[in-house]
């Protein structure tokens, strides 16, 4: 899609109740890199009593984000939506042509502008293409999309501003969404960037010990409570990994199967990690149940709020309750300036009323930069 003057400033009603798609599975804080989704161009949006709406959703199977925060979306789909999309480029090309007709732009001037406005954008045997040659000219303006080898189409694949929304927001849905059986909602971690399928597998008996070269240490992995690995890490940089205790109640491939349904920082991950961050929440959690009273924990992440490794136990007179006032939370920041932290450490938080809560940069340092 190509609109070069920005969002559409379409207010018309929505030309269709709203669809019976829904599902708390579709809604895009839950449809990360692998998943089933519903997409939209930001070109399309228009306003509808000052909420954001789209004329045509499109499923799809997110590839990857991109932009600030992973705002923008690369989905893939099969050649149904791709038509559908095709399609609902010619009719923006026919709204923008009635517009400019209605401006007074006749003949090849007419022409021309729809063109820049609404890049036209056809199928050409199996290829997509995109003809933007009037905006970059005749040797960088046209554009291809080919099929996989599965016959599917990554959109995206130039400055699209596509997003993942809400179907509910769309007048109508190209393709058929998943349904949630098709697409499970995962678990978020309470101390680490980590979704997880389900909350059967945990860590339990954390032993450290140091060593001459970093800090080694062995737990146990339990799935519905039993015992069914150990996970180690002798402290050498050789990493984490998991020794299976009986393959026939918890195998690699089970193994597999769960990290394959894990997503950390919304991405496809590994094992290594997924044990990593399984040992963390197990000892956070100890660590916070264990707090002498009158004290707060404060840890430092890095700019995902991911724990970096660095644990500062801080003395309240009062209590955490002292900080319901701005000024602690600043002499709070301005203290851990001072405390020294790892290299990938950005900013300090405070575990307060049953969550992490992100403390203000200091005026006078900031963490991990002495």
């Amino acid at each position: 899609m190509s609109d070069h003057h920005g969002r559409a400033p379409d207010t018309r009603q929505p030309s269709e109740p709203y669809p019976a798609v829904s599902g708390d599975h579709l809604a895009p804080r839950h449809v990360m890199v692998g998943d089933l989704g519903v997409f939209a161009g930001d070109w399309a949006a228009y306003d509808h009593n000052g909420r954001t709406r789209y004329p045509t959703g499109f499923v799809g199977r997110l590839d990857a984000q991109r932009g600030r925060d992973g705002q923008y979306a690369v989905f893939s789909c099969d050649r149904s939506v791709a038509e559908a999309i095709i399609a609902e480029q010619e009719r923006l090309r026919d709204d923008t042509r009635r517009r400019l007709t209605a401006e007074g732009l006749r003949g090849p001037d007419l022409d021309a502008e729809v063109d820049l406005v609404c890049a036209p954008l056809y199928f050409a045997g199996d290829e997509i293409i995109m003809d933007e040659r009037l905006v970059h000219g005749e040797a960088d303006g046209l554009s291809r999309i080919c099929p996989d080898a599965d016959g599917r189409y990554t959109i995206c694949a130039w400055v699209w501003e596509w997003r993942s929304v809400d179907p509910a927001d769309c007048d109508r849905v190209a393709g058929t969404p998943p349904t949630p059986a098709r697409q499970p909602a995962r678990i978020p971690l309470t101390h680490s960037p980590l979704h997880v399928p389900h909350d059967r597998l945990t860590v339990t008996s954390l032993h450290e010990r140091l060593t001459a070269n970093g800090v080694a240490f062995t737990a146990t992995l339990r799935l519905d409570g039993t015992p069914v690995g150990t996970v180690e890490n002798e402290g050498d940089g050789r990493g984490t990994w998991l020794r299976h205790h009986d393959p026939a109640r918890f195998s690699r491939h089970d193994m597999h199967e769960y990290v394959r349904g894990c997503r950390y920082r919304r991405q496809p991950t590994d094992e290594e990690t997924v044990l990593d961050r399984l040992i963390t929440e197990h000892d956070l959690t100890r660590r916070i149940a264990a707090l002498p009273a009158g004290t707060i924990l404060t840890r430092s992440v890095d700019d995902d709020g991911d724990f970096c490794g660095d644990l500062a136990i801080v003395e309240s007179r009062t209590g955490p309750d002292r900080l319901d006032q701005p000024a602690a939370w600043t002499s709070l920041a301005n203290h851990l300036a001072t405390v020294e932290t790892s290299p990938h450490s950005t900013h300090w938080q405070v575990w307060r009323d049953g969550a992490w809560q992100q403390l203000p940069d200091p005026t006078t340092a900031r963490p991990g930069r002495r």
